[in-house]
């Protein structure tokens, strides 16, 4: 059964990505938006980077793909891959991403 984006934060997420923790971790905080938009410029910015043809497709599109890669991969800076959810799917893990990054 698939899990929503809130339950994956409340149960993978949080540690890192909960406002209280998150600058222990050096993490973007859930629903910060000035963290999160920092965030996105980048993903957006690596996207190009990586395929300028991205840059005529969907902005937001390519930027919650770029996420996605991010956090199916882990980073350098210390997120683990799929945020330890080794059993979420990609569309799971989209779901925590669009959760996370919205304002509640």
């Amino acid at each position: 059964l698939a899990k929503d984006g809130k339950e994956i934060f409340d149960n993978y997420c949080t540690t890192c990505h909960s406002p209280a923790m998150a600058p222990m971790f050096n993490a973007p905080a859930a629903h910060d938006s000035d963290a999160w938009k920092v965030r996105k410029n980048d993903a957006y910015n690596r996207a190009i980077e990586k395929d300028a043809s991205k840059k005529s497709n969907d902005k937001e599109e390519t930027i919650l793909n770029e996420l996605l890669s991010t956090a199916t991969t882990g980073t350098v800076k210390g997120m683990p891959p799929k945020g330890t959810c080794m059993e979420c799917t990609d569309d799971e893990l989209m779901s925590a991403i669009k959760f996370i990054i919205n304002k509640e």
